[in-house]
């Protein structure tokens, strides 16, 4: 979208009069602010952008049985600029992105065991064996991402420098072998961040850091899609089935984000956006879901207490984009 600027001069012009002329007209010349072509070209540009990129994107749950969820993803964005008055100072963006990919698991396994319990139904409790080190590679691994923003351009000699806040909201789904969609995240967020634009020539070289600062994360983990299975006895138990497990979602209270990139036009509209995205994200509080297991033909239920616990993701890449 353009904005057209139009500029209207009034010409005062004096028309010769007679000599027995007694009485003159005047008139005032209202001025309006002028942007200068310089200033213009470093103000935050309006209209539509689209890019396509490519990523390397690591989840780590640290620890003493630390995780990893990583892979290469491929990404498509939408920007759409408007300014609020005609000199551009002030602006509001609407954004949209999309990152999908295959990403690979490397952590910690472990099995299911029972032991004996006399307060159980079944005379036995559900617990977890010694924990190993496993993999799980080409699971489908994908966010969503929209921004509404407002900002404003300030202008100093040669830099331009343009604030802005808004909100975010994030949405992001890991699977685990044979199943999509196991673990997602929301969060809602504040952004808060500055651009920098200065001349490079004939063209503009601009930088951008925000802080993301988040306000509520809700994760669901959907224990219900494993089903169930039958655990073979051992020299210490007998065999026994679980028979299901109920889904468990924590709210996520704190954490934060930093995001920073560079943009350069390589040819006329077309933009080179190399980029880094940080994540950190607290332990989320404790919840409890229901397992459900038979041990000789007799079922017990039992409540299994689980935490999401701090976690980081870092994403870095390049965008190509088309602004129009």
């Amino acid at each position: 979208m353009r904005t057209l600027l139009f500029a209207a001069i009034v010409a005062l012009v004096s028309v010769p009069g007679f000599a027995q002329a007694t009485s003159s007209t005047s008139a005032q010349l209202v001025q309006t602010p002028r942007t200068t072509a310089g200033e213009a070209t470093l103000a935050t540009p309006a209209g539509h952008e689209v890019n396509a990129g490519i990523s390397g994107y690591n989840y780590v749950e640290p620890g003493s049985l630390k995780i990893s969820i990583h892979g290469a993803k491929l990404s498509g964005e939408y920007t759409g600029t408007v300014p609020l008055n005609l000199w551009r100072r002030w602006f509001v963006k609407a954004n949209a992105r999309a990152s999908i990919g295959r990403a690979s698991y490397d952590g910690w396994c472990a099995p299911w065991l029972i032991t004996p319990d006399s307060r159980s139904p079944n005379g036995y409790l559900l617990d977890v064996g010694e924990y190993t080190p496993c993999d799980d590679v080409g699971n489908k691994d994908w966010y969503l991402e929209a921004r509404g923003l407002i900002g404003r351009d300030f202008i100093f000699g040669s830099w331009a420098w343009s604030p802005e806040v808004g909100v975010g909201v994030r949405h992001l789904s890991n699977g685990i072998s044979g199943i999509n969609g196991f673990r997602t995240d929301n969060y809602l967020y504040v952004p808060i961040g500055i651009t920098a634009r200065t001349h490079v020539g004939s063209r503009v070289l601009s930088f951008n850091v925000e802080s993301d600062l988040l306000v509520h994360g809700w994760q669901t983990t959907r224990h219900s899609l494993l089903g169930d299975g039958v655990v073979p006895a051992t020299p210490t138990a007998p065999e026994f089935t679980i028979d299901g497990f109920s889904d468990v979602s924590f709210d996520q209270r704190g954490g934060w984000a930093v995001r920073a990139s560079a943009r350069y036009p390589i040819y006329r509209r077309l933009l080179l956006e190399p980029y880094v995205l940080y994540w950190r994200v607290a332990d989320s509080d404790v919840s409890v879901e229901t397992a459900t297991f038979t041990v000789n033909g007799v079922p017990a239920r039992e409540q299994l207490t689980f935490l999401e616990p701090m976690n980081t993701t870092r994403e870095v890449g390049v965008k190509l984009g088309l602004r129009f």
